[in-house]
């Protein structure tokens, strides 16, 4: 056997003629495509392409962590020219190229992640096997960055899975297991774990002894292939896929870009290939992408234990292993749920039997719906419903390492469970409530043990919502930050740290936007039009249907407890307490802002009014021409300013230290228009001087809770920025223009 060694790879050649090309980059937890490794795949290509010996050749990780995570993003995100960029791409195009026209058979073999420049690198090989278990996802995530795949994915892939398929995993970035990337043709084996060496050796001698076929394009259904033929057949699946698109197109550029690169694969090849280059260069210098990329950046910081605490204060504890939660309602349901499957064992505690057995049957709902999604095998699934132990008595509790109260909203229940957990846990045990709004302080002092008690503010659905506040009270020791912040990271969750007042970040942030769009109904404004300015500006969703989501009972606690830090509440309290006392509580109860019917929208509800003479008078009129141009209709202006503000003043009294920080936790939070870059990223935009000027009018309009903070004033008169042009992620203050 002979071996060649580089810097990330190792070159082997057995006496079947089989070399296998393994990829581990140093000092890098997972693999990615830099400058120096495409150089070494260069090199590793020319010489197979001038070999004389090799029967096969196998590329493969040498990292448990997986095959390949992509290209550098960094590298991506340096670019400083048009000319560059098109230098890149072009690299990675022909040194796939060349894999693809190499004389002998080629196979990859994935396991762990396959994304971006990984799955376009697979794509070039004759055959492709993985490991299937749910660390194994393959797919083309570019479109999240405001991108498309650059480096042939747009070409190849309609190719190996058929232009519907194609279209479905480029347009919407969609991770694939490997049992669905066999289904639709884009493996061509999905290999149990525990036969994964076995399995991948008996492919790799039925490659030798030709005795297997690439399943690449042969998964499509026969009409689905009829139709994938011809030109009208496409040109109808185009037509499809650009009106599906067409509302959030002007948004997401790339979306369109995708569609145009994947329509030209079917023309001449240096042409598709062209015109996928061509179109990746015109993205990277749009706002959109710029916006996505600095997210990108700041899920990263957010996601490393160095942001928020230093790794050696949690160093002498215990490991958290064992998690207690109280309540089995749908957030307890969902954190123990989650922490299952994340391999901790779970208790949940109820108040009483009828109420353990109905958590119980929330915890089986859930697991099921993730088996399902997952593709779980019975035993994977009996293995996470083991770990969850639903209780009404205090004895499983002990041994917890963390115990996270998720109760109804009341400050004097919350204090007497914390009282409670305090003397049933061991010392080092850490006490977290899951309340959205209330003191952590408050909570800590009914307990002996301050420094171990926090706020673990999970968002609703749990599963699906990826931000986690981590909720710093004052006397909240480093250690126990560390240990939630790394706690939440192996929830697969996204955790800010957040100081401890009234709606922590998030819901500070969100409420003076719902409150605003409470008080337009309350004078008249339709609240179809409402809900439709705001998904024009980029929301997913408007603040009224929002409200109908998240129950306007909650809402109404949450207003009533942000009556202390936030100006003009009572008339919004007001408003959604006669809607509570009216049993309006949104989807719940089918009558909300809109009428339901069997879960779905019917038509705008009957709203009560404070005053039920608001509702007939002409809504006032607003001088548009007395507002410097922001881009924003009148309604827009309105809803979004609040928003604006309120993250301003949240970095002014350092509710989180750094602004890229507000702006992550408000787009995963809340799905503030990613495409934005977040609130702060919008002032930005705007011009502090532009949203100083127009706050000023809109307060002599509809009073102070339209104030400008004063450090917006400061950056107004200062010229000055929250974030530089590129690194928004390391930005901590205002920096100066220019």
């Amino acid at each position: 056997m002979s071996i060649d060694r580089y810097k990330a790879f190792s070159v082997t050649t057995d006496v079947r003629g089989v070399t296998t090309v393994s990829l581990d980059v140093p000092d890098r937890p997972l693999n990615i495509l830099d400058r120096d490794v495409m150089s070494e795949l260069e090199a590793i290509v020319h010489d197979l392409e001038h070999r004389g010996d090799c029967e096969l050749v196998v590329f493969r990780s040498g990292k448990e962590s997986g095959f390949l995570a992509g290209a550098d993003v960094k590298a991506i995100v340096n670019i400083e020219s048009p000319a560059q960029a098109t230098q890149l791409i072009d690299c990675g195009q022909q040194l796939f190229d060349r894999i693809n026209w190499l004389p002998m058979p080629t196979l990859a073999v994935i396991h762990g992640p396959c994304l971006g420049g990984g799955l376009e690198w697979s794509l070039a090989c004759d055959y492709r096997i993985a490991r299937d278990n749910s660390s194994t996802k393959i797919g083309l995530p570019e479109i999240k960055l405001g991108l498309i795949p650059g480096w042939g994915g747009t070409q190849r892939l309609p190719r190996v899975v058929g232009l519907t398929n194609a279209l479905s995993l480029i347009l919407q970035g969609k991770h694939l297991s490997a049992s669905e990337a066999a289904k639709i043709g884009l493996i061509d084996r999905a290999i149990d774990p525990e036969n994964w060496e076995s399995e991948v050796a008996d492919f790799i001698v039925q490659i030798l002894d030709e005795d297997v076929v690439s399943q690449s394009g042969r998964k499509q259904p026969i009409i689905q292939k009829w139709l994938e033929a011809t030109a009208l057949g496409r040109s109808l699946i185009f037509a499809a896929a650009e009106k599906k698109i067409r509302s959030k197109a002007s948004h997401y550029p790339a979306l369109k870009s995708a569609i145009k690169a994947v329509r030209c694969s079917y023309g001449l090849r240096p042409d598709g290939f062209m015109a996928e280059r061509n179109e990746f260069v015109d993205l990277l210098a749009t706002p959109t992408c710029r916006n996505l990329l600095q997210l990108f950046f700041a899920r990263e910081s957010a996601r490393d234990l160095r942001t928020w605490a230093s790794p050696t204060t949690a160093v002498h504890e215990e490991p958290i292993r064992k998690i207690g939660v109280i309540g089995a309602g749908a957030m307890g349901a969902g954190i123990g749920q989650l922490a299952a499957c994340n391999g901790y064992d779970v208790v949940i505690k109820e108040i009483d039997e009828d109420a353990a057995q109905a958590g119980r049957k929330r915890v089986v709902s859930l697991v099921d719906k993730l088996a399902k999604h997952r593709n779980l095998s019975e035993r994977d699934r009996e293995a996470i419903l083991d770990r969850v132990h639903v209780t009404t008595s205090d004895e499983p509790m002990n041994g917890a390492d963390l115990v996270v109260e998720a109760v109804v909203e009341r400050a004097e229940v919350k204090d007497a469970v914390f009282a409670g957990l305090d003397k049933l846990l061991a010392a080092n045990a850490i006490l977290a409530s899951n309340t959205s709004s209330l003191s952590i302080a408050r909570m800590a002092d009914a307990t002996t043990r301050p420094d171990k008690v926090a706020g673990l503010h999970f968002f609703n659905p749990v599963h699906k919502m990826e931000l986690v506040e981590v909720v710093r009270a004052k006397q909240t020791s480093d250690a126990t930050i560390a240990r939630l912040v790394s706690f939440v990271r192996a929830l697969g969750k996204t955790p800010i740290v957040t100081a401890d007042a009234p709606g922590f970040l998030v819901n500070r942030v969100l409420f003076p936007y719902l409150g605003e769009a409470v008080m337009m109904v309350a004078e008249g404004h339709d609240v179809h039009r409402i809900d439709k300015q705001v998904r024009a500006f980029g929301m997913p969703m408007g603040p009224l249907e929002l409200l109908d989501q998240v129950g306007i009972d909650v809402a109404y606690h949450v207003a009533k407890s942000l009556d202390s830090v936030l100006v003009g509440v009572g008339p919004v309290v007001d408003q959604l307490k006669l809607m509570v006392n009216d049993e309006m509580l949104g989807k719940k109860t089918e009558c909300g802002f809109y009428q339901y019917k069997k879960g779905r929208r019917d038509g705008t509800a009957d709203f009560p009014r404070t005053n039920p003479q608001s509702g007939h008078r002409t809504v006032q009129r607003v001088r548009e021409d007395h507002f410097v141009v922001d881009g924003l209709t009148s309604e827009q202006r309105r809803l979004i300013y609040p928003m604006l503000a309120e993250s301003i003043r949240c970095k002014q009294a350092n509710i989180v230290d750094q602004a890229w920080a507000i702006d992550l936790a408000m787009v995963l939070g809340t799905g503030f228009a990613p495409h934005r870059g977040g609130p702060l990223h919008v002032v930005d935009t705007i011009g502090e001087h532009i949203v100083h000027a127009n706050l000023g009018y809109l307060q002599s309009i509809y009073g102070d809770r339209f104030a400008s903070p004063l450090l917006l004033e400061e950056m107004a008169e200062q010229h000055q920025l929250f974030f530089t042009d590129t690194e928004s992620e390391d930005n901590d203050h205002a920096v100066t223009k220019g």
